[in-house]
């Protein structure tokens, strides 16, 4: 019962970190379209902490969840590939950005492999999707229709942002916001699901 326990509450906070993480997307864009002033270190600092939490917690549902253990190892694995690709963030751009031309390469190099882990953090959230929505989708009524929701988004996600692995910058937009929809979607998705193991555990 303990074990079912810890399982219950990692379910319980993964959807909470997995929906904050599409807000502060969201608040970067807004910030970048609207010019608003928010530092973006300032962002990918709470980004770090949340990503780093997400990949703890989803290594413990993987362990306890052994029916969702795919679903769960891509989030835990999502959550560490983007806590990486935001930390690079964090640490070589301004630094490299401002040592000059002759770091010029040294710094696209470090910006295209951050993205690279971009688009593999929202492949993998976008792999969880598809994997929780098969799960919900056998169920009827408006869970069904979140399952099948995700599922669809996980798709999109996914083929999207392997477009971006394999063909870089050019893809940035429409990844990010397919890989958005599919995490909002994964969120909710894995809220319906984990309800059932929480009322278990209770």
């Amino acid at each position: 019962m303990q074990l079912d326990q810890r399982a219950s509450k990692a379910d319980a906070m993964l959807p909470l970190l997995l929906g904050s993480i599409v807000l502060t997307q969201i608040v970067y864009i807004a910030k970048s379209a609207l010019e608003i002033e928010i530092a973006s270190t300032a962002i990918w600092s709470v980004e770090t902490l949340l990503f780093l939490a997400i990949a703890v917690l989803g290594l413990v549902a993987m362990l306890q969840r052994t029916s969702l253990a795919p679903a769960m190892a891509g989030i835990a694995l999502g959550g560490l590939v983007n806590m990486l690709q935001v930390g690079m963030g964090l640490t070589l751009f301004a630094p490299l950005s401002n040592a000059g031309d002759a770091m010029a390469p040294v710094y696209e190099s470090v910006v295209a492999m951050a993205f690279f882990l971009f688009f593999s953090g929202k492949l993998l959230f976008g792999f969880a999707a598809v994997v929780i929505g098969t799960h919900l989708s056998r169920h009827g009524g408006p869970v069904r229709f979140v399952g099948l929701s995700a599922i669809i988004a996980g798709v999109v996600a996914m083929l999207i942002n392997t477009g971006g692995i394999a063909l870089g910058m050019d893809w940035l937009y429409p990844a990010g916001a397919t890989g958005t929809i599919a995490t909002a979607l994964l969120a909710l998705a894995l809220h319906f699901e984990s309800r059932p193991a929480r009322q278990t555990a209770g």
